[in-house]
């Protein structure tokens, strides 16, 4: 795995991460608008990053994101939730980097 390969593995992880915690930041009392601002970005950092979403999670958010549109509080914070927990079952990557060798690093006096 190159370190190309590694950084964009990382950043599919962080913009899931980012998905989760606007989640979570949308079920807060924050303004709909606000929530439909951090729920929008989190949306398109998985879209630039080509960030694999669960279809299910996907949809709620996306659902509470039309419900927020129209003050409907009650139904977007049942969708969230279920988004929420979706989202908290997806088996994130863990990012080992390779054991060095002699060598690999050179160290200044």
């Amino acid at each position: 795995m190159t370190l190309d390969d590694m950084s964009l593995q990382q950043l599919r992880v962080t913009a899931l991460e980012k998905l989760d915690n606007a989640v979570c930041t949308a079920l807060t009392n924050i303004e709909a608008d606000e929530a439909r601002k951090y729920l929008s970005e989190a949306l398109a950092d998985c879209a630039a990053t080509g960030t694999a979403v669960p279809a299910q999670a996907l949809a709620c958010v996306e659902a509470a994101d039309e419900h927020l549109g129209y003050s409907e509080r009650m139904e977007a914070r049942t969708l969230l939730t279920v988004a929420h927990r979706l989202l908290a079952h997806v088996q994130r990557p863990m990012l080992v980097p390779s054991p060095s060798r002699p060598g690999d690093v050179t160290l200044r006096a």
